[in-house]
């Protein structure tokens, strides 16, 4: 039979195990304590909130680009030449008109003053057809016709000496007359072979050579009666004088009927044809300068004097610097938000401390495709500037679509839509707990959103960003 002592010993082990589980499962749910309550001081210190206020909200559509000038213009040299004259540098102003660079124009300059000289003479015989026969002109046709009378009755009678030497200074003259023509219509010729854009029409050139013909002819016949009278009458020379006679009434017939219509129509259109001519010349000769086609800002000189003009690189760019803008891009969903007028905030990232304000221009009508991704090209015109500000420098631009005032905002951070079903819910702290309520949404900010119902002000929106722990024992 056992002591007490004995019974004792014997449940000591059991009694130390009883000891050691009640000791474990009270440290266990101690540990659940702590780690419960340490949980719930974490998630208050990790819970975000904010109380729901009245304010006012705007609908930014953002985009970015490059500052541009009003006008920005590439001048290049038309005809190819050296350049002469380079009469300005970057970042000079000038003024519509003003003379930029000049390429060697002498051989220009000789073709304008031929082709004036070719219209000064067709202008001569167009004029004298059109004012008829010269009082000048009629006198010595007549003299002429009495000379050939009187030469016949001289034959008929005998010359004398002094009659020789009349008809000697008449040939002289003649002569004289004939060879002027001639050596007017060969210059003419020559003028013509070596300048054939410039050459006078064929018409006026055919025009001084039956002038110059019906000189000759007249010569001879003058020639013909030296001879006569040196010769003396004689049926020969009497058969001449009346051949004379006969011509002296032809061309005094001829003179006092003056030129045809068809004669006056040929004239006028050769002084159309040289003065034609004579246009293209001076218009070649003004493209030996380049100008500036409106005021600004030189942007850049691609010349050196002495060099070619080259037709592959802008000779100068020319800036027009009074007015900015902006061209960007919007995608097709923003784009149907925008209208002409609309206020436009510009940031540029040269200027950090300028605040540039505009309005939207205009909207292209087409959309662009890249990449499959729709967009529109969007004009943005610069209401003021900076001093500061220049061509090509980035700038990001911010246009008002819409605006909204004294309504309910909510932070977008508290808010979740549904992506399958397109739902918005804010998420709201009730009591100790976060519950999230569906809402309707208006305009949506950078930051905050229109919440039209479901939401109230003075309710506190809130979310957690605490992230869930592992439980090592293994618990919830």
């Amino acid at each position: 039979m056992k002591t007490l002592g004995g019974r004792v010993r014997g449940l000591l082990p059991w009694l130390v195990v009883v000891v050691l589980i009640a000791g474990a499962v009270g440290g266990y749910y101690y540990y659940q304590q702590v780690r419960a309550e340490q949980a719930r001081v974490a998630e208050v210190a990790a819970l975000r909130t904010e109380i729901v206020q009245l304010g006012d909200i705007t609908a930014l559509v953002s985009a970015t680009g490059s500052i541009l000038p009003a006008q920005q213009s590439s001048l290049f040299f038309t005809l190819p030449g050296t350049v002469a004259g380079v009469f300005v540098e970057s970042g000079d102003a000038v003024h519509t008109g003003q003379l930029l660079a000049r390429v060697d124009d002498t051989a220009l300059r000789l073709a304008v003053q031929q082709a004036q000289d070719a219209v000064t003479v067709a202008g001569i015989t167009r004029d004298q057809l059109l004012v008829g026969p010269a009082e000048g002109d009629v006198a010595v046709a007549q003299a002429n016709l009495r000379s050939a009378n009187a030469r016949l009755s001289d034959l008929q009678a005998g010359a004398g000496d002094e009659e020789t030497a009349i008809a000697q200074l008449r040939y002289d003259n003649l002569l004289a007359d004939y060879q002027a023509l001639n050596n007017q219509y060969n210059s003419l010729v020559q003028f013509a072979a070596d300048n054939p854009r410039f050459a006078p029409p064929q018409s006026t050139l055919d025009s001084l050579k039956t002038n110059m013909e019906s000189a000759y002819y007249a010569s001879e016949v003058a020639r013909l009666q030296v001879a006569q009278t040196q010769q003396g009458g004689g049926a020969g020379p009497v058969a001449v004088a009346y051949a004379q006679i006969v011509q002296a009434r032809a061309v005094l017939s001829q003179t006092l009927a003056g030129a045809t219509d068809l004669q006056i129509e040929q004239a006028q259109l050769s002084v159309t044809q040289a003065q034609t001519a004579l246009d293209r010349a001076k218009l070649r000769l003004t493209q030996t300068e380049l100008r500036a086609p409106f005021s600004g800002l030189v942007g850049s000189v691609g010349l050196k004097v002495g060099e070619p003009a080259r037709a592959t690189t802008p000779a100068v760019v020319l800036l027009d610097v009074t007015t900015f803008h902006l061209d960007v891009t919007v995608d097709e969903v923003d784009v149907a938000q925008l209208t002409s007028g609309q206020a436009v905030s510009i940031t540029v990232d040269a200027l950090p401390g300028a605040l540039l304000r505009g309005h939207v221009e205009r909207i292209a009508p087409t959309a662009m495709t890249v990449g499959g991704l729709v967009s529109y090209s969007v004009r943005l015109a610069l209401d003021d500037g900076a001093a500061d500000l220049r061509a090509g420098m980035s700038a990001t631009a911010e246009i008002v679509v819409a605006e909204a005032h004294t309504v309910v905002l909510v932070p977008n951070w508290a808010i979740r839509r549904d992506r399958r079903t397109g739902q918005a819910y804010a998420s709201l702290q009730q009591g100790e707990a976060l519950v999230e309520v569906p809402i309707t949404t208006g305009l949506r900010g950078e930051a905050y959103t229109e919440v039209v119902s479901g939401v109230a002000a003075g309710d506190v929106a809130a979310v957690t960003t605490a992230r869930d722990t592992l439980d090592i024992l293994g618990g919830g």
